[in-house]
């Protein structure tokens, strides 16, 4: 009897209880669409932050919203039930037997369905992909390169070797400058999507290190070695202890390579040839093949001795130009031998830059040749030109910036710059940046430091312009003398390189100071002195007393992104002439006193990306964290990045001031860079 009547009372009872299992499906889908919305939220987030969604996700929700669907239609149709057969007299159990049942079959469907969505992880960050810059030319018209590129391919596909080199002492292809070990670390570890939890470069080694050693199959490519580096000391496992991983080194030097570094395969990178060579010129000219070039085209060619950076500056010095303009260039390529190939090449890159249209691109040009980097972060340009009131007639950061790029944007044209290897930077052959050097010492009294190399002397006292990029520095002169100095930059990685109290006393006239990759418990009180200093950027640098920065009445531009520092001083707000401010990347920023902001009365560029983001939501107020309402006193202001945690303390009129260009990001996680 159990058996038989329990099944067939349940089936009787459901024409009378369907009412039951209506509310209980609708109340099972409501919970199911309210799941589905809290992560649909996570999923737009981690979205935001440029994760991948993992597929079950993805799937989950499409289900979820299938059957959400199919549950609001089913109970429209509930109003069927309430027909009743024989003119009303009865109620129609057929129909309602069906939407009980139906209704209880999909209410188990959405419960199985919505337990089924509780998920540790919804998300992952995908391998970055590397950004290869575009080629110069067709390379598939040079069989020469296209069969040397097949000759390392198939080297590298040898399973008992592990490092190859290519080298090319006649100064042929772009090759970027030599990277300290900390940034070469960070750009594998980037692509590996590895986050180093040390700072400590071993430290940073060691997990690098146990990291590749657990990819089967990696090619790790270091481009332009000027002397031997150690891949224990970056991290890059090689030899018998990861076999996977494949090694490719490029430099001038052959020694370099088979001696220093003891690679197992070599390749020479030769010059072109004739045909090649004239096939190159003629493509970087402008419509070349429609056009009738000077009967020397070809033997101005052919002086440029198979040398691809040199073709490219000579075919594009050389487009729409009259013949003089071709005589006077074979001449030029004429007083030298096929031995004086770097003469020859930086005589050329120096007729570039004396056919540049204005004096105000060619120091332009220098600057960026000054940096000592390959990659130069286009934000750092602007910062820099605007202390050093390199632009006549503009005085505002929007005018300053569109100035900037239409400078790079002549320089490229011109072939003196390229597109950098990330977004926001633009990018400088390290020949080219040689000319610029000699050009700026001569004509600039510039001096610049050779990275990773030791400082053996000072500027002297007539240096206008100062670059150390990555010395070997020990100390900093206590009672240096450089009184004509007008920038100064010194970029490192030594935390413990100490700055004497006395430092700036007798380097008072600097305009521009940039100091990278230091530590200051406080800054020196010499600092005083620099009444003219306009731009003062301490990027990557651990801060903590920094309340003197309150005495550089005359400052534009301050800048201390992506370093270590908790609190802005309250002295900041007699910064009145301020009009650019960048604390991006400051993760560790907590404090920004109140009502500082609001002082800066000229600010036309706030920064604040990936930073503080502990807004309070009230007006302005005398005492505690600073408020967004105090931008809304910014009457200039024009660019802003800022990040809050609540769509909510936004000011009403915050957009209606005359700001132009914005970013803000509501919750965690902040991707990309722009100028």
């Amino acid at each position: 009897m159990e058996f038989i009547v329990v099944p067939i009372k349940r089936h009787i009872s459901y024409p009378f209880i369907y009412k039951s299992k209506v509310e209980t499906l609708h109340r099972e889908a409501e919970q199911l669409k309210n799941k589905r919305l809290k992560l649909q939220q996570s999923v737009d987030e981690a979205t935001r932050k440029g994760e991948e969604i993992y597929e079950s996700v993805n799937k989950w929700m499409i289900d979820a919203g299938k059957a959400i669907e199919e549950a609001e239609e089913f109970i429209q149709g509930e109003e069927q039930a309430k027909k009743r057969c024989f003119v009303g007299l009865c109620p129609d159990l057929k129909t309602r037997y069906l939407l009980s049942k139906k209704a209880e079959k999909k209410a188990l469907a959405i419960d199985k369905l919505r337990n089924e969505g509780d998920l540790d992880s919804i998300s992952f960050r995908p391998r970055l992909l590397q950004i290869v810059a575009s080629s110069v030319y067709n390379r598939d018209a040079l069989n020469s390169r296209v069969l040397f590129l097949k000759q390392v391919m198939d080297a590298l596909r040898d399973p008992n070797k592990h490092d190859r080199s290519v080298w090319n002492g006649r100064c042929g292809e772009d090759h970027p400058s030599k990277r300290e070990l900390r940034r070469i670390q960070s750009e594998i570890a980037d692509v590996l999507g590895l986050t180093f939890d040390v700072e400590e470069i071993p430290g940073r080694a060691n997990r690098l290190y146990e990291r590749l050693k657990k990819e089967e199959k990696v090619l790790i490519i270091l481009d332009d070695i000027w002397k031997q580096l150690d891949l224990k000391a970056v991290g890059i496992p090689f030899g018998d202890v990861c076999r996977g991983c494949k090694i490719l080194l490029t430099s001038r030097s052959q020694d370099v390579l088979s001696r220093e570094m003891r690679t197992q395969k070599e390749f020479r990178l030769d010059v072109l040839q004739d045909e090649e060579a004239w096939s190159l010129f003629e493509m970087t000219l402008t419509d070349a093949k429609d056009s009738e070039l000077p009967p020397i085209a070809a033997e101005v060619a052919k002086k440029c001795a198979g040398l691809p950076l040199l073709l490219l500056t000579v075919a594009t010095d050389l487009r729409n130009r009259e013949s003089y303009a071709w005589n006077d260039k074979l001449n030029q390529l004429s007083v030298f031998d096929n031995e004086e190939i770097y003469a020859k090449v930086h005589s050329v890159l120096e007729s570039s830059y004396n056919d540049l249209p204005s004096n105000e691109v060619k120091s332009f040009f220098l600057l960026c040749g000054l940096l000592g980097l390959s990659n130069i972060p286009i934000r750092s340009l602007l910062k820099y030109v605007m202390g050093l009131s390199l632009f006549k007639h503009i005085s505002s950061v929007k005018e300053a910036r569109n100035k900037v790029y239409t400078l790079i944007d002549t320089l490229k044209a011109k072939c003196l710059l390229i597109d950098g290897d990330k977004y926001g930077f633009v990018k400088i052959h390290d020949v080219v940046r040689d000319t610029a050097l000699s050009i700026a010492s001569r004509e600039q009294h510039a001096f610049i430091g050779t990275s990773g190399s030791e400082l053996m002397e000072w500027p002297n006292k007539d240096s206008a312009r100062i670059s150390l990029p990555y010395c070997d520095i020990e100390d900093l002169p206590e009672g240096w003398e450089c009184p004509k100095a007008e920038l100064l930059l010194l970029f490192t990685e030594v935390l413990s390189l100490g700055i004497p109290d006395l430092f700036f006393k007798g380097i008072r006239n600097l305009e521009v100071v940039d100091f990278t990759g230091m530590r200051f418990v406080s800054l020196p009180s010499s600092l005083a002195f620099l009444s003219n200093l306009h731009t003062l950027c301490l990027h990557r640098c651990q801060l903590d007393d920094i309340a003197i920065i309150g005495v550089l009445k005359q400052l534009r531009v301050l800048s201390f992104a992506e370093s270590y520092i908790v609190e802005l001083p309250g002295q900041i707000e007699q910064l009145t002439r301020l009009k650019l401010l960048d604390v991006s990347d400051c993760s560790k920023l907590k404090m920004i006193p109140a009502n500082a902001l609001s002082k800066l009365s000229q600010l036309e560029a706030l920064y604040m990306s990936n930073s503080f983001d502990r807004w309070e939501a009230d007006g302005i107020r005398n005492q505690g964290n600073a408020s967004l309402a105090e931008l809304e006193y910014l009457s200039h202001l024009m660019t802003l990045e800022i990040q809050i945690l609540d769509a909510n303390i936004l000011p009403k009129h915050l957009f209606s001031n005359g700001l132009q260009s914005y970013r803000i990001l509501i919750g965690d996680g902040w991707t990309g860079m722009e100028l």
